[in-house]
Protein backbone atom coordinates (compact mmCIF):
# COMPACT_ATOMS: atom_id res chain seq x y z
CA UNK A 1 0.00 0.00 0.00
CA UNK A 2 2.95 2.23 1.03
CA UNK A 3 4.17 2.09 -2.89
CA UNK A 4 1.04 4.30 -3.71
CA UNK A 5 0.89 6.73 -0.86
CA UNK A 6 3.05 9.19 -2.78
CA UNK A 7 0.95 9.07 -6.27
CA UNK A 8 -2.19 10.02 -4.51
CA UNK A 9 -0.61 12.47 -2.42
CA UNK A 10 0.94 14.66 -5.73
CA UNK A 11 -2.51 13.67 -7.32
CA UNK A 12 -3.45 17.54 -7.99
CA UNK A 13 0.31 18.32 -8.83
CA UNK A 14 -0.10 15.86 -11.82
CA UNK A 15 -3.15 17.25 -12.53
CA UNK A 16 -1.96 20.74 -13.14
CA UNK A 17 1.17 19.67 -14.55
CA UNK A 18 -1.08 17.44 -16.76
CA UNK A 19 -3.05 20.56 -17.81
CA UNK A 20 -0.18 22.30 -18.20
CA UNK A 21 1.29 20.05 -20.56
CA UNK A 22 -2.52 19.80 -22.66
CA UNK A 23 -1.91 23.80 -23.32
CA UNK A 24 1.38 23.38 -24.69
CA UNK A 25 0.09 20.27 -26.95
CA UNK A 26 -2.46 22.32 -27.88
CA UNK A 27 -0.59 25.43 -29.15
CA UNK A 28 -0.12 25.52 -32.74
CA UNK A 29 -3.11 24.94 -33.44
CA UNK A 30 -4.43 27.93 -31.12
CA UNK A 31 -1.27 30.52 -32.94
CA UNK A 32 -2.42 29.25 -36.15
CA UNK A 33 -6.30 29.93 -36.04
CA UNK A 34 -4.82 33.67 -34.08
CA UNK A 35 -2.84 34.47 -37.35
CA UNK A 36 -5.19 33.05 -39.58
CA UNK A 37 -8.58 35.17 -37.82
CA UNK A 38 -5.65 38.39 -37.56
CA UNK A 39 -4.41 38.24 -41.11
CA UNK A 40 -8.22 37.67 -42.39
CA UNK A 41 -9.31 41.02 -40.11
CA UNK A 42 -6.32 42.88 -41.08
CA UNK A 43 -7.15 42.20 -44.99
CA UNK A 44 -10.55 43.35 -44.30
CA UNK A 45 -9.92 46.78 -42.92
CA UNK A 46 -6.93 47.61 -45.62
CA UNK A 47 -8.91 50.99 -47.14
CA UNK A 48 -11.15 51.71 -44.00
CA UNK A 49 -8.15 52.17 -41.35
CA UNK A 50 -4.50 53.76 -41.98
CA UNK A 51 -2.05 51.06 -42.98
CA UNK A 52 0.01 51.87 -40.19
CA UNK A 53 -2.47 51.25 -37.97
CA UNK A 54 -3.42 47.96 -39.14
CA UNK A 55 0.42 47.14 -39.50
CA UNK A 56 1.48 48.13 -36.11
CA UNK A 57 -1.94 45.83 -34.55
CA UNK A 58 -0.83 42.87 -36.95
CA UNK A 59 2.78 43.10 -35.80
CA UNK A 60 1.67 43.08 -32.51
CA UNK A 61 0.09 40.04 -32.81
CA UNK A 62 2.61 38.53 -34.69
CA UNK A 63 5.28 39.12 -32.02
CA UNK A 64 3.21 37.38 -28.98
CA UNK A 65 2.55 34.46 -31.02
CA UNK A 66 6.14 33.73 -32.11
CA UNK A 67 6.96 34.40 -27.98
CA UNK A 68 4.52 31.77 -27.55
CA UNK A 69 5.79 29.43 -30.05
CA UNK A 70 8.74 29.64 -28.52
CA UNK A 71 8.04 28.49 -25.41
CA UNK A 72 6.20 25.55 -27.41
CA UNK A 73 9.07 24.09 -28.87
CA UNK A 74 10.83 24.50 -25.45
CA UNK A 75 8.19 23.12 -23.16
CA UNK A 76 6.55 20.33 -25.58
CA UNK A 77 9.12 17.61 -24.76
CA UNK A 78 9.63 18.70 -21.33
CA UNK A 79 9.20 16.75 -18.30
CA UNK A 80 7.40 18.90 -16.35
CA UNK A 81 7.46 18.97 -12.14
CA UNK A 82 5.13 21.09 -9.96
CA UNK A 83 7.29 23.72 -9.75
CA UNK A 84 8.15 23.84 -13.38
CA UNK A 85 4.52 23.54 -14.25
CA UNK A 86 4.00 26.27 -12.02
CA UNK A 87 6.17 28.69 -14.25
CA UNK A 88 5.25 27.05 -17.60
CA UNK A 89 1.24 27.89 -16.85
CA UNK A 90 2.27 31.58 -15.70
CA UNK A 91 3.67 32.29 -18.99
CA UNK A 92 1.31 30.55 -20.85
CA UNK A 93 -1.44 33.06 -19.24
CA UNK A 94 0.37 35.82 -20.13
CA UNK A 95 0.73 35.12 -23.91
CA UNK A 96 -3.26 34.33 -23.38
CA UNK A 97 -3.78 37.49 -21.89
CA UNK A 98 -1.91 39.79 -24.43
CA UNK A 99 -3.62 38.02 -26.94
CA UNK A 100 -7.34 38.64 -26.03
CA UNK A 101 -5.95 42.42 -25.40
CA UNK A 102 -5.24 42.86 -28.63
CA UNK A 103 -8.50 40.92 -29.69
CA UNK A 104 -10.30 43.30 -27.90
CA UNK A 105 -8.59 46.88 -29.06
CA UNK A 106 -9.70 45.71 -32.33
CA UNK A 107 -13.25 46.82 -31.00
CA UNK A 108 -12.21 50.25 -30.92
CA UNK A 109 -9.48 49.92 -33.57
CA UNK A 110 -11.10 48.54 -36.40
CA UNK A 111 -14.68 49.07 -35.62
CA UNK A 112 -16.12 51.61 -38.43
CA UNK A 113 -19.25 53.02 -37.32
CA UNK A 114 -22.00 53.24 -40.47
CA UNK A 115 -20.86 50.25 -41.93
CA UNK A 116 -22.53 47.15 -41.19
CA UNK A 117 -20.35 44.52 -43.27
CA UNK A 118 -17.38 45.33 -41.71
CA UNK A 119 -18.54 45.31 -38.24
CA UNK A 120 -19.98 41.80 -39.02
CA UNK A 121 -16.68 40.35 -40.30
CA UNK A 122 -15.02 41.97 -36.99
CA UNK A 123 -17.91 40.81 -34.83
CA UNK A 124 -17.72 36.81 -36.89
CA UNK A 125 -13.76 36.67 -36.76
CA UNK A 126 -13.12 38.15 -33.20
CA UNK A 127 -16.61 35.58 -31.98
CA UNK A 128 -15.16 32.61 -33.96
CA UNK A 129 -11.16 33.05 -32.37
CA UNK A 130 -12.39 33.09 -28.77
CA UNK A 131 -15.24 30.45 -29.78
CA UNK A 132 -12.12 28.22 -31.13
CA UNK A 133 -10.14 28.76 -27.71
CA UNK A 134 -12.51 27.59 -25.28
CA UNK A 135 -11.39 23.73 -25.50
CA UNK A 136 -7.57 24.88 -26.64
CA UNK A 137 -6.95 26.55 -23.40
CA UNK A 138 -10.08 25.72 -20.80
CA UNK A 139 -8.27 23.42 -19.56
CA UNK A 140 -5.69 25.90 -17.39
CA UNK A 141 -8.53 28.68 -15.87
CA UNK A 142 -6.22 31.62 -15.59
CA UNK A 143 -5.12 30.98 -19.13
CA UNK A 144 -8.77 31.34 -20.12
CA UNK A 145 -10.28 33.80 -18.04
CA UNK A 146 -7.31 36.56 -18.95
CA UNK A 147 -7.93 35.89 -22.53
CA UNK A 148 -12.08 35.89 -22.55
CA UNK A 149 -12.68 39.16 -20.94
CA UNK A 150 -10.09 41.16 -22.50
CA UNK A 151 -11.36 39.99 -25.81
CA UNK A 152 -15.22 39.93 -25.73
CA UNK A 153 -15.73 42.93 -23.10
CA UNK A 154 -14.82 45.72 -25.53
CA UNK A 155 -17.46 44.77 -27.86
CA UNK A 156 -19.77 44.98 -25.61
CA UNK A 157 -18.73 48.75 -24.75
CA UNK A 158 -18.19 49.80 -28.22
CA UNK A 159 -21.98 48.33 -29.48
CA UNK A 160 -23.25 50.41 -26.81
CA UNK A 161 -21.94 53.20 -27.27
CA UNK A 162 -23.21 53.64 -31.10
CA UNK A 163 -26.67 54.09 -29.18
CA UNK A 164 -28.97 52.70 -31.67
CA UNK A 165 -31.65 49.67 -31.17
CA UNK A 166 -29.52 47.26 -32.87
CA UNK A 167 -26.32 47.54 -31.54
CA UNK A 168 -28.10 48.34 -27.96
CA UNK A 169 -29.33 44.21 -28.33
CA UNK A 170 -26.22 43.21 -30.44
CA UNK A 171 -24.36 44.28 -27.21
CA UNK A 172 -27.07 42.56 -24.83
CA UNK A 173 -26.25 39.40 -27.15
CA UNK A 174 -22.38 39.69 -26.79
CA UNK A 175 -23.08 39.83 -22.98
CA UNK A 176 -24.77 36.62 -23.15
CA UNK A 177 -22.18 34.84 -25.41
CA UNK A 178 -19.57 35.97 -23.16
CA UNK A 179 -21.82 34.59 -20.16
CA UNK A 180 -22.28 30.97 -21.80
CA UNK A 181 -18.68 30.82 -22.71
CA UNK A 182 -16.96 31.73 -19.85
CA UNK A 183 -19.79 28.80 -17.64
CA UNK A 184 -19.19 26.55 -20.37
CA UNK A 185 -15.13 27.04 -19.84
CA UNK A 186 -15.78 27.00 -15.88
CA UNK A 187 -17.80 23.60 -16.24
CA UNK A 188 -15.25 21.90 -18.93
CA UNK A 189 -12.22 22.80 -16.64
CA UNK A 190 -14.17 21.31 -13.64
CA UNK A 191 -15.11 18.44 -15.76
CA UNK A 192 -11.86 17.74 -17.67
CA UNK A 193 -9.77 18.00 -13.92
CA UNK A 194 -12.41 15.34 -12.86
CA UNK A 195 -11.25 13.00 -15.89
CA UNK A 196 -8.05 13.43 -14.61
CA UNK A 197 -8.17 12.67 -11.60
CA UNK A 198 -10.06 9.26 -11.99
CA UNK A 199 -7.76 8.57 -14.74
CA UNK A 200 -4.49 9.23 -12.12
CA UNK A 201 -6.40 7.54 -9.93
CA UNK A 202 -7.10 4.18 -11.90
CA UNK A 203 -3.33 4.33 -12.32
CA UNK A 204 -2.64 4.17 -8.91
CA UNK A 205 -5.13 1.61 -8.56
CA UNK A 206 -3.94 -0.24 -11.31
CA UNK A 207 0.12 -0.17 -9.95
CA UNK A 208 -1.44 -1.13 -6.59
CA UNK A 209 -2.46 -4.17 -7.83
CA UNK A 210 0.43 -5.10 -9.60
CA UNK A 211 2.51 -4.67 -6.62
CA UNK A 212 0.12 -6.68 -4.15
CA UNK A 213 -2.69 -8.33 -5.67
CA UNK A 214 -5.42 -6.36 -3.88
CA UNK A 215 -8.96 -7.62 -4.31
CA UNK A 216 -10.13 -7.21 -7.75
CA UNK A 217 -13.70 -6.60 -6.46
CA UNK A 218 -12.09 -3.12 -5.99
CA UNK A 219 -11.37 -2.72 -9.51
CA UNK A 220 -14.48 -3.36 -10.78
CA UNK A 221 -16.55 -0.95 -8.71
CA UNK A 222 -13.74 1.84 -9.49
CA UNK A 223 -14.56 1.32 -13.46
CA UNK A 224 -17.98 1.54 -12.89
CA UNK A 225 -17.58 4.52 -10.88
CA UNK A 226 -15.43 5.91 -13.53
CA UNK A 227 -18.45 4.94 -16.30
CA UNK A 228 -20.86 6.82 -14.77
CA UNK A 229 -18.53 9.90 -14.41
CA UNK A 230 -17.83 9.57 -17.91
CA UNK A 231 -21.03 9.24 -18.96
CA UNK A 232 -22.43 12.25 -16.51
CA UNK A 233 -19.55 13.83 -17.99
CA UNK A 234 -20.77 13.86 -21.97
CA UNK A 235 -24.43 14.59 -20.44
CA UNK A 236 -23.25 18.03 -19.13
CA UNK A 237 -20.46 18.66 -21.62
CA UNK A 238 -23.87 18.30 -24.28
CA UNK A 239 -26.20 20.47 -22.25
CA UNK A 240 -23.79 23.46 -21.35
CA UNK A 241 -22.63 23.15 -25.02
CA UNK A 242 -25.66 23.88 -26.40
CA UNK A 243 -26.90 26.62 -23.84
CA UNK A 244 -25.59 29.44 -24.88
CA UNK A 245 -26.20 28.90 -28.57
CA UNK A 246 -30.04 27.76 -27.50
CA UNK A 247 -30.26 31.54 -26.23
CA UNK A 248 -28.09 33.11 -29.28
CA UNK A 249 -30.10 31.32 -32.52
CA UNK A 250 -34.00 32.28 -30.07
CA UNK A 251 -32.84 35.79 -29.73
CA UNK A 252 -31.75 36.15 -33.25
CA UNK A 253 -35.40 34.81 -34.51
CA UNK A 254 -36.96 37.54 -32.53
CA UNK A 255 -34.42 40.45 -33.36
CA UNK A 256 -35.41 39.48 -37.03
CA UNK A 257 -39.07 39.71 -36.42
CA UNK A 258 -38.34 43.62 -35.18
CA UNK A 259 -35.70 44.71 -37.46
CA UNK A 260 -36.66 45.30 -41.05
CA UNK A 261 -33.34 47.38 -41.91
CA UNK A 262 -31.40 45.39 -45.01
CA UNK A 263 -27.87 46.23 -43.04
CA UNK A 264 -28.60 44.85 -39.85
CA UNK A 265 -30.34 41.67 -41.04
CA UNK A 266 -27.94 40.77 -42.67
CA UNK A 267 -25.74 40.85 -39.32
CA UNK A 268 -28.33 38.86 -38.01
CA UNK A 269 -27.86 36.61 -40.76
CA UNK A 270 -24.46 36.47 -39.74
CA UNK A 271 -25.07 35.33 -36.48
CA UNK A 272 -27.93 32.91 -37.41
CA UNK A 273 -24.68 31.38 -39.56
CA UNK A 274 -22.12 31.17 -36.56
CA UNK A 275 -24.29 29.56 -34.76
CA UNK A 276 -25.00 26.97 -36.84
CA UNK A 277 -21.33 26.61 -37.45
CA UNK A 278 -20.19 26.27 -33.82
CA UNK A 279 -23.40 23.74 -33.28
CA UNK A 280 -21.67 21.34 -36.18
CA UNK A 281 -18.27 21.73 -34.62
CA UNK A 282 -19.60 21.30 -30.81
CA UNK A 283 -21.36 18.15 -32.50
CA UNK A 284 -18.46 16.39 -34.12
CA UNK A 285 -16.15 17.30 -30.88
CA UNK A 286 -18.45 15.30 -28.75
CA UNK A 287 -18.97 12.67 -31.25
CA UNK A 288 -15.46 12.01 -31.32
CA UNK A 289 -14.84 12.21 -27.82
CA UNK A 290 -17.84 9.68 -27.28
CA UNK A 291 -16.87 7.25 -29.59
CA UNK A 292 -13.24 7.09 -28.23
CA UNK A 293 -14.08 6.84 -24.84
CA UNK A 294 -16.47 3.63 -25.83
CA UNK A 295 -20.07 5.26 -25.09
CA UNK A 296 -21.05 4.82 -28.62
CA UNK A 297 -21.91 1.31 -29.21
CA UNK A 298 -23.05 -0.38 -32.13
CA UNK A 299 -26.49 -2.19 -31.97
CA UNK A 300 -26.95 -4.79 -35.46
CA UNK A 301 -29.41 -5.49 -36.92
CA UNK A 302 -30.53 -6.49 -40.58
CA UNK A 303 -32.26 -3.83 -42.76
CA UNK A 304 -32.44 -2.52 -46.75
CA UNK A 305 -29.82 -0.25 -47.93
CA UNK A 306 -32.37 1.67 -49.63
CA UNK A 307 -34.26 2.99 -46.09
CA UNK A 308 -30.92 4.88 -46.00
CA UNK A 309 -30.10 5.27 -49.19
CA UNK A 310 -33.61 7.23 -49.77
CA UNK A 311 -33.26 9.39 -46.79
CA UNK A 312 -29.95 10.57 -48.09
CA UNK A 313 -31.19 10.74 -51.82
CA UNK A 314 -33.97 13.31 -50.47
CA UNK A 315 -31.50 14.93 -48.28
CA UNK A 316 -28.48 15.77 -50.65
CA UNK A 317 -30.53 16.31 -53.63
CA UNK A 318 -31.53 20.06 -53.40
CA UNK A 319 -27.67 20.96 -52.68
CA UNK A 320 -26.53 19.04 -55.60
CA UNK A 321 -28.78 20.24 -58.09
CA UNK A 322 -27.91 24.12 -56.96
CA UNK A 323 -24.40 23.11 -57.53
CA UNK A 324 -25.04 22.16 -61.22
CA UNK A 325 -24.23 18.33 -60.40
CA UNK A 326 -25.57 14.51 -60.99
CA UNK A 327 -26.36 12.91 -58.23
CA UNK A 328 -26.95 9.47 -58.61
CA UNK A 329 -27.85 6.86 -55.54
CA UNK A 330 -28.59 3.17 -55.81
CA UNK A 331 -29.08 0.56 -53.12
CA UNK A 332 -29.12 -2.46 -55.42
CA UNK A 333 -31.98 -3.57 -53.48
CA UNK A 334 -29.17 -5.21 -50.82
CA UNK A 335 -29.71 -6.34 -47.26
CA UNK A 336 -26.83 -5.58 -44.62
CA UNK A 337 -26.55 -6.49 -41.07
CA UNK A 338 -25.18 -3.24 -39.35
CA UNK A 339 -25.98 -0.30 -37.10
CA UNK A 340 -28.46 1.37 -39.47
CA UNK A 341 -27.58 4.51 -37.85
CA UNK A 342 -24.22 4.63 -37.17
CA UNK A 343 -23.45 3.78 -41.23
CA UNK A 344 -25.77 6.67 -42.18
CA UNK A 345 -23.90 8.58 -40.77
CA UNK A 346 -20.93 7.56 -42.52
CA UNK A 347 -22.31 7.44 -45.61
CA UNK A 348 -24.07 11.42 -44.48
CA UNK A 349 -20.43 12.70 -43.91
CA UNK A 350 -18.85 11.23 -47.09
CA UNK A 351 -21.39 11.81 -49.33
CA UNK A 352 -21.38 15.60 -47.70
CA UNK A 353 -18.30 15.71 -48.53
CA UNK A 354 -18.08 14.72 -52.21
CA UNK A 355 -20.47 17.12 -52.69
CA UNK A 356 -18.41 20.08 -50.71
CA UNK A 357 -15.57 19.18 -53.20
CA UNK A 358 -16.84 18.83 -56.26
CA UNK A 359 -17.45 21.96 -58.73
CA UNK A 360 -18.73 19.39 -61.56
CA UNK A 361 -19.37 16.32 -62.88
CA UNK A 362 -21.02 13.71 -60.51
CA UNK A 363 -21.24 11.88 -56.86
CA UNK A 364 -22.79 8.29 -57.05
CA UNK A 365 -23.72 6.56 -54.20
CA UNK A 366 -23.86 2.91 -54.52
CA UNK A 367 -23.87 -0.82 -53.00
CA UNK A 368 -22.36 -4.04 -55.07
CA UNK A 369 -22.23 -7.26 -53.76
CA UNK A 370 -18.52 -8.74 -53.77
CA UNK A 371 -17.13 -11.77 -51.95
CA UNK A 372 -20.28 -12.29 -49.99
CA UNK A 373 -20.43 -8.92 -48.15
CA UNK A 374 -21.84 -5.86 -49.97
CA UNK A 375 -19.74 -2.72 -50.63
CA UNK A 376 -20.66 0.77 -50.32
CA UNK A 377 -19.04 3.18 -52.47
CA UNK A 378 -18.72 7.10 -52.69
CA UNK A 379 -17.54 8.18 -56.06
CA UNK A 380 -16.79 11.71 -57.36
CA UNK A 381 -15.08 13.62 -60.16
CA UNK A 382 -14.03 16.31 -57.73
CA UNK A 383 -11.12 18.14 -56.86
CA UNK A 384 -8.58 14.55 -55.99
CA UNK A 385 -6.09 14.65 -53.28
CA UNK A 386 -2.40 13.80 -53.35
CA UNK A 387 -0.50 11.00 -52.66
CA UNK A 388 0.66 12.78 -48.83
CA UNK A 389 -2.53 14.15 -48.36
CA UNK A 390 -4.09 10.39 -48.14
CA UNK A 391 -1.94 9.46 -45.56
CA UNK A 392 -3.46 12.49 -43.53
CA UNK A 393 -7.07 12.65 -44.86
CA UNK A 394 -8.23 11.18 -42.04
CA UNK A 395 -6.39 12.74 -39.47
CA UNK A 396 -8.30 15.33 -37.08
CA UNK A 397 -8.86 18.52 -38.63
CA UNK A 398 -7.18 18.44 -41.72
CA UNK A 399 -8.84 19.11 -45.31
CA UNK A 400 -7.51 19.16 -48.53
CA UNK A 401 -7.61 22.59 -50.57
CA UNK A 402 -8.47 24.62 -47.34
CA UNK A 403 -5.41 26.54 -45.89
CA UNK A 404 -7.32 29.49 -44.95
CA UNK A 405 -9.58 26.70 -42.21
CA UNK A 406 -12.80 28.46 -43.83
CA UNK A 407 -15.79 26.80 -42.14
CA UNK A 408 -17.73 26.63 -45.66
CA UNK A 409 -15.87 23.82 -46.70
CA UNK A 410 -16.58 22.19 -43.36
CA UNK A 411 -13.99 21.57 -39.90
CA UNK A 412 -12.09 18.76 -41.03
CA UNK A 413 -13.13 16.47 -38.98
CA UNK A 414 -15.72 14.31 -40.66
CA UNK A 415 -13.73 12.12 -42.38
CA UNK A 416 -12.41 11.41 -39.23
CA UNK A 417 -14.99 10.30 -37.75
CA UNK A 418 -15.70 8.13 -40.14
CA UNK A 419 -12.72 5.99 -39.63
CA UNK A 420 -13.49 5.84 -36.29
CA UNK A 421 -17.43 4.86 -36.99
CA UNK A 422 -16.04 2.14 -39.39
CA UNK A 423 -13.73 0.28 -36.82
CA UNK A 424 -16.86 0.18 -34.52
CA UNK A 425 -19.07 -1.85 -37.24
CA UNK A 426 -15.75 -3.91 -38.12
CA UNK A 427 -14.96 -2.04 -41.23
CA UNK A 428 -11.96 -0.22 -42.56
CA UNK A 429 -12.70 2.52 -45.11
CA UNK A 430 -10.50 2.33 -48.19
CA UNK A 431 -9.50 5.59 -50.53
CA UNK A 432 -8.63 5.87 -54.04
CA UNK A 433 -7.87 9.06 -55.57
CA UNK A 434 -6.21 11.11 -58.48
CA UNK A 435 -5.54 14.77 -58.48
CA UNK A 436 -8.03 16.53 -60.52
CA UNK A 437 -10.40 13.58 -61.60
CA UNK A 438 -11.68 12.66 -58.06
CA UNK A 439 -11.71 9.85 -55.08
CA UNK A 440 -13.44 6.81 -53.66
CA UNK A 441 -14.11 6.11 -50.38
CA UNK A 442 -15.56 2.49 -49.62
CA UNK A 443 -16.28 0.51 -47.28
CA UNK A 444 -17.94 -3.19 -47.43
CA UNK A 445 -20.47 -4.23 -44.63
CA UNK A 446 -21.98 -7.98 -44.09
CA UNK A 447 -25.20 -9.48 -45.85
CA UNK A 448 -28.38 -9.62 -43.92
CA UNK A 449 -31.60 -11.23 -44.15
CA UNK A 450 -34.50 -9.94 -45.64
CA UNK A 451 -36.36 -8.17 -42.67
CA UNK A 452 -40.86 -8.75 -42.77
CA UNK A 453 -42.99 -6.24 -45.46
CA UNK A 454 -43.72 -3.50 -43.62
CA UNK A 455 -46.38 -1.03 -44.67
CA UNK A 456 -45.42 2.39 -44.64
CA UNK A 457 -47.83 5.13 -43.21
CA UNK A 458 -48.42 8.17 -45.55
CA UNK A 459 -46.62 11.24 -44.28
CA UNK A 460 -48.70 14.20 -43.38
CA UNK A 461 -47.60 17.61 -45.13
CA UNK A 462 -45.85 20.40 -44.04
CA UNK A 463 -48.04 22.86 -42.81
CA UNK A 464 -48.00 26.80 -41.16
CA UNK A 465 -50.36 27.24 -38.57
CA UNK A 466 -51.95 29.85 -37.28
CA UNK A 467 -50.86 30.61 -33.76
CA UNK A 468 -52.82 34.10 -33.21
CA UNK A 469 -54.82 33.20 -30.55
CA UNK A 470 -52.79 30.01 -28.96
CA UNK A 471 -51.91 30.20 -25.40
CA UNK A 472 -48.58 28.43 -24.85
CA UNK A 473 -46.09 27.42 -21.69
CA UNK A 474 -42.94 28.41 -21.50
CA UNK A 475 -40.42 26.90 -18.81
CA UNK A 476 -36.97 26.94 -18.76
CA UNK A 477 -34.40 27.74 -15.36
CA UNK A 478 -32.51 30.15 -17.51
CA UNK A 479 -34.00 33.18 -17.65
CA UNK A 480 -32.70 34.39 -21.11
CA UNK A 481 -33.76 31.75 -23.14
CA UNK A 482 -37.08 31.74 -21.57
CA UNK A 483 -37.20 35.79 -22.47
CA UNK A 484 -35.96 34.69 -25.87
CA UNK A 485 -38.72 32.01 -26.28
CA UNK A 486 -41.54 34.80 -25.45
CA UNK A 487 -40.35 36.87 -27.49
CA UNK A 488 -40.45 34.72 -30.61
CA UNK A 489 -43.78 32.98 -29.88
CA UNK A 490 -45.07 36.67 -29.53
CA UNK A 491 -44.36 37.81 -32.34
CA UNK A 492 -45.82 34.83 -33.84
CA UNK A 493 -49.23 35.78 -32.41
CA UNK A 494 -48.88 33.60 -29.05
CA UNK A 495 -49.76 34.46 -26.07
CA UNK A 496 -47.28 32.88 -23.46
CA UNK A 497 -47.03 32.32 -19.89
CA UNK A 498 -43.54 31.93 -18.96
CA UNK A 499 -41.98 30.00 -15.99
CA UNK A 500 -38.92 29.34 -14.94
CA UNK A 501 -39.87 26.24 -12.42
CA UNK A 502 -43.26 25.16 -13.25
CA UNK A 503 -44.60 26.13 -10.17
CA UNK A 504 -47.00 29.38 -10.91
CA UNK A 505 -48.20 28.10 -14.43
CA UNK A 506 -51.29 26.93 -12.43
CA UNK A 507 -52.25 29.99 -10.68
CA UNK A 508 -51.43 31.67 -14.22
CA UNK A 509 -53.75 29.54 -16.03
CA UNK A 510 -56.55 29.71 -13.91
CA UNK A 511 -56.21 33.74 -13.49
CA UNK A 512 -56.45 33.44 -17.80
CA UNK A 513 -59.56 31.23 -17.49
CA UNK A 514 -58.28 29.41 -20.75
CA UNK A 515 -56.17 26.03 -21.31
CA UNK A 516 -52.99 25.99 -22.75
CA UNK A 517 -52.31 25.01 -26.07
CA UNK A 518 -49.06 23.89 -25.87
CA UNK A 519 -46.46 23.25 -23.22
CA UNK A 520 -42.63 23.67 -24.63
CA UNK A 521 -40.94 22.64 -21.13
CA UNK A 522 -36.45 22.27 -21.22
CA UNK A 523 -35.67 19.16 -19.62
CA UNK A 524 -33.12 20.24 -17.14
CA UNK A 525 -34.66 22.40 -14.40
CA UNK A 526 -33.16 23.83 -10.97
CA UNK A 527 -33.95 21.14 -8.33
CA UNK A 528 -34.66 17.29 -8.77
CA UNK A 529 -37.69 18.30 -11.46
CA UNK A 530 -36.94 17.20 -14.75
CA UNK A 531 -38.90 19.35 -17.72
CA UNK A 532 -40.68 15.51 -18.27
CA UNK A 533 -41.75 15.78 -14.41
CA UNK A 534 -43.59 19.15 -14.89
CA UNK A 535 -45.64 18.41 -17.83
CA UNK A 536 -46.86 15.20 -16.44
CA UNK A 537 -47.82 17.63 -13.07
CA UNK A 538 -49.26 20.02 -15.28
CA UNK A 539 -51.16 17.40 -17.54
CA UNK A 540 -52.91 15.75 -14.51
CA UNK A 541 -53.71 18.92 -13.19
CA UNK A 542 -55.49 20.59 -16.57
CA UNK A 543 -55.64 18.04 -18.98
CA UNK A 544 -53.72 14.62 -20.09
CA UNK A 545 -53.67 15.63 -23.51
CA UNK A 546 -52.25 18.82 -23.72
CA UNK A 547 -49.47 18.77 -26.19
CA UNK A 548 -45.83 19.14 -24.92
CA UNK A 549 -42.42 19.74 -26.43
CA UNK A 550 -39.65 18.66 -24.38
CA UNK A 551 -36.05 20.80 -25.40
CA UNK A 552 -32.55 19.05 -24.40
CA UNK A 553 -29.19 18.99 -25.03
CA UNK A 554 -28.94 15.34 -24.66
CA UNK A 555 -29.59 12.52 -27.05
CA UNK A 556 -29.50 9.50 -24.34
CA UNK A 557 -30.95 6.74 -25.19
CA UNK A 558 -32.93 6.97 -22.15
CA UNK A 559 -34.17 10.64 -22.99
CA UNK A 560 -35.33 9.55 -26.24
CA UNK A 561 -37.32 6.64 -24.64
CA UNK A 562 -38.84 8.92 -22.04
CA UNK A 563 -39.92 11.15 -24.39
CA UNK A 564 -41.36 8.78 -26.11
CA UNK A 565 -43.85 6.90 -23.35
CA UNK A 566 -44.93 10.42 -22.52
CA UNK A 567 -46.10 11.54 -26.25
CA UNK A 568 -43.66 14.55 -26.40
CA UNK A 569 -41.60 16.22 -29.19
CA UNK A 570 -38.69 16.49 -29.18
CA UNK A 571 -36.24 19.43 -30.07
CA UNK A 572 -32.46 18.92 -29.66
CA UNK A 573 -30.75 22.25 -28.72
CA UNK A 574 -29.55 25.03 -29.61
CA UNK A 575 -33.06 25.27 -31.41
CA UNK A 576 -33.59 27.77 -34.57
CA UNK A 577 -36.52 29.58 -35.11
CA UNK A 578 -37.57 27.53 -37.85
CA UNK A 579 -36.92 24.29 -36.74
CA UNK A 580 -39.01 25.62 -33.39
CA UNK A 581 -42.21 26.73 -35.33
CA UNK A 582 -42.25 23.33 -37.50
CA UNK A 583 -42.25 21.23 -34.36
CA UNK A 584 -44.96 23.30 -32.75
CA UNK A 585 -46.73 23.38 -36.12
CA UNK A 586 -46.66 18.86 -36.07
CA UNK A 587 -48.00 19.50 -31.97
CA UNK A 588 -50.88 20.95 -32.17
CA UNK A 589 -54.17 19.93 -33.57
CA UNK A 590 -55.19 20.35 -36.80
Amino acid sequence: MSATLPALANLDARIRAEQIRMLYRQLPTSVAGAMVGALLLAGTMIGQRPLWLIGAWLACMAANQAWRTVLYLRNRNAVLDARDAGRAGALWATGSGISGVLWGLAAFVFFVSGEAVHQTVLTIIVFGVTAGAVPLIASHAPSFYVFVFPALLPFVVRNAMEGDAPHVVLSAVVIAVTIGILSFGRNYNRMLTESLRNRFEKQALAEQLVAQNVDLEKARVAAEQANRAKTQFFAAASHDLRQPLHAMGLFAGALAQKVKDPEVTGVIASIDASVKALEALFNELLDMSKIDSGVIKPRFADFPLEEVFGRLKDEFAAEAQAKGLRLTIASGGHVVRSDALLLERIVRNLVGNAIRYTTEGSIALTASREDGEVRIEVRDTGIGIRDQGRQRIFEEFFQVGNPGRTSKKGLGLGLSIVRRLCALLGTTISLESELGRGSVFAFRVPLGSAPAARSAAPSAPARRGDLSGKLIVVIDDEAAIMEAMQRLLSGWGAEVIGSLSGEDVLAEVHARERMPDLIVADYRLAGMDTGVDVIERLRRALDPEIPAILVTGSTTPETLAEAHKRQLGMLLKPVLPERLREVIDASLPA
